[in-house]
């Protein structure tokens, strides 16, 4: 079990391989993706005297952290698509693969959830910070969509790194080949029998 742990975390390093295609990546997705909000904390600071806190929860009120999930979990699926599309035969297939299924359905429930929560307008609602329910749903799947995208920016990183993870790769009508070719060169090696018959 530890082992399929190790193997599912082990991409992650490419991170360290690649820091700084890394941090401009995440900037100009995660950070850059939140300018809204940023926008918003800083705005309603200023005019509306809105604490930060208080300026998240308007956010969260009004389906903000669902929208950009929605929008980082869509840009995941495309990422992963495109991968499939332009390597053939597709490396590290079963990563991929298991990725895109769970962030299909991550992106479907997140759709389900916001929808859920904008029946309730709130624009006419006075909003009384006291009796405001913190949104786990949302800041969950606010949570899920960064690191899918994360680790899909590693498994899609591990195609040009591949002699350093290519034992995750699970092509393995590659490996049977090999092992094929390896067996066929003994076999055409062997010009005796055991007792030492010609062959």
């Amino acid at each position: 079990m530890n082992n399929k742990i190790k193997q599912v975390i082990e991409p992650l390093g490419v991170i360290k391989l690649e820091k700084k295609l890394f941090y401009i990546w995440l900037i100009f997705t995660v950070f850059a993706g939140q300018i809204g909000i940023i926008t918003n904390v800083i705005l309603r600071g200023k005019f509306n005297n809105n604490t930060i806190l208080e300026s998240i929860i308007i956010d969260s009120l009004n389906g903000n952290f669902y929208t950009y999930s929605i929008a980082l979990f869509a840009s995941t699926l495309g990422l992963l698509f495109v991968n499939f599309i332009e390597r053939n035969p597709t490396k590290f297939k079963s990563f991929k693969v298991f990725l895109l299924i769970i962030t299909i359905f991550s992106l479907f429930f997140t759709g389900i959830y916001y929808a859920a929560s904008s029946i309730d307008t709130i624009e006419s609602l006075k909003i009384n910070f006291q009796t405001v329910k913190f949104d786990y749903p949302q800041f969950i799947f606010l949570l899920l969509s960064i690191l899918f995208a994360i680790y899909t920016f590693s498994i899609t990183r591990l195609d040009l790194n591949y002699e350093k993870f290519k034992h995750l790769d699970d092509d393995f009508s590659e490996k049977d080949d090999d092992s094929v070719d390896e067996l066929s060169e003994k076999v055409i090696s062997v010009k005796t029998d055991k007792k030492g018959n010609k062959l």
